[in-house]
């Protein structure tokens, strides 16, 4: 399976209250999170998802300048809906750091 991995990076540093597209729809693909660093500069809940209206992670309560790292799975951590966005939402207007890994799959 390794080999049929398409790894792609991105980053966002949202500041707003709400959802920040991190990757755009890929047609006919997921888009498959591989590995997440999240840091925000105040107290916030955090949390990823398809479209900006359905949730595919759990909600992160993170307090000023705290954040969390989940490492590198092959197999993903959540992904989206085919042909939807990979969006990240945030509670507070507090500057965030959003780092990702991620690839397309059709499956």
């Amino acid at each position: 399976m390794a080999s049929d991995l398409i790894v792609q990076y991105a980053f966002a540093t949202p500041s707003g209250v709400g959802n920040s597209v991190l990757v755009a729809a890929q047609p006919g693909q997921r888009i498959v999170l591989l590995q997440v660093c999240v840091i925000t500069g105040g107290s916030n809940n955090v949390k990823f998802q398809t479209n900006g209206t359905t949730d595919i992670s759990a909600t992160y309560p993170l307090a000023q300048n705290g954040g969390f790292v989940l490492p590198y799975s092959q197999l993903g951590w959540f992904a989206t809906e085919i042909g939807e966005s990979l969006t990240f939402n945030q509670s507070a207007g507090v500057s965030t750091a959003v780092q990702i890994v991620w690839c397309p799959r059709s499956v």
